[in-house]
């Protein structure tokens, strides 16, 4: 008994080593599919470092300028045309360097599900190949599925937001009965989103597996394997996930810390953060690839032993 117990509690984990090896399977592909992952997070950490901060700290001394200065004096005039242009340019860099990064998202999105999707079936493409493959084939499936899980994503953000105002919004004589029942809430909210958030990354994975499911359909299947055919591996998947998250981050803060004394070592630091973020990214891929894979399986096995026990009447004949 023990045993068995032993054997599932490690079978739990087998898609993990596999998803962990799946990129050394072929790295003809993975090697710049990693780059290619590693650059939206760079480029985003990077255009904060170099534009977004120096031009928020202008913007904080010219408003300070502002305030001590006569409003009908020339001076006044400069450092507000001054003020408005470093606004605009912050606005337009902003503005730039999201859109950039949210379609090599969706790009990265879908060239890391289909080179897990590919690989795990045994097929060995190159970038050029897997491109040529993914635009021939089944594109719009995927797109449709992250488009839609991303606006979900997006949407329950928000409505976490409204929870964390409505909480800081409580007057102070009523805190004691209302904080603790909204921060449970919260809770309970912001865990139900961190197992949204694998349930969509499944959710894509069949879509590229899967053809005919797409948007919602992709996202009702995704969620029917995570809790009807694979509970426990799907919680593993989440918890694994939510822990290689925070075990990255703290390089990020260190980072950020070193910028401000050492511009050179910060930017080789985000470097390093950046490629890890490429990493992790890329283990999400392959993880909800080969967890969808293995749960479509097992759902197959158990179909088929279901069949097979269903009476025939053939051995009345």
């Amino acid at each position: 008994m023990a045993a068995r117990t032993s054997a599932n509690f490690s079978s739990c984990f087998t898609f993990l080593k596999e998803a962990l090896v799946l990129p050394t399977q072929n790295p003809k592909l993975f090697t710049p599919v990693f780059l290619l992952i590693a650059l939206p997070s760079f480029l985003v950490l990077s255009t904060n470092v170099l534009f977004v901060q120096p031009l928020s700290m202008d913007m904080a001394q010219l408003a300070i300028k502002l305030q001590t200065t006569d409003p009908s004096s020339a001076e006044y005039r400069m450092i507000l045309e001054e003020l408005k242009h470093d606004v605009t340019q912050l606005i337009l860099v902003v503005v730039a360097v999201e859109l950039v990064a949210l379609v090599l998202g969706f790009v990265n999105q879908c060239v890391g599900f289909f080179a897990a999707s590919s690989t795990y079936s045994g097929d060995r493409y190159s970038l050029p190949e897997l491109l040529r493959k993914a635009m021939k084939g089944n594109l719009k499936g995927p797109l449709i599925t992250i488009a839609m899980v991303t606006v979900l994503r997006v949407t329950y953000m928000a409505l976490l937001g409204v929870l964390i105002y409505s909480v800081m919004q409580v007057q102070r004589h009523y805190l004691i009965k209302v904080l603790s029942v909204q921060v449970l809430l919260f809770v309970l909210c912001f865990l139900a989103f961190l197992y949204f958030n694998v349930v969509g990354m499944v959710s894509v994975a069949v879509s590229v597996g899967d053809t005919e499911r797409r948007g919602i359909r992709a996202l009702r299947q995704a969620w029917r394997l995570m809790t009807r055919v694979r509970r426990k591996e799907g919680l593993v998947l989440v918890v694994a996930i939510c822990l290689l998250s925070i075990a990255v981050s703290p390089v990020n803060l260190v980072a950020a810390a070193y910028t401000k004394k050492n511009m050179v070592l910060g930017l080789c630091l985000l470097v390093v953060y950046a490629l890890l973020s490429g990493a992790e990214q890329l283990f999400y891929f392959a993880a909800a690839t080969v967890y969808y894979c293995q749960a479509m399986d097992s759902k197959g096995e158990a179909m088929d032993y279901a069949y097979a026990k269903i009476p025939t009447g053939e051995a009345n004949c």
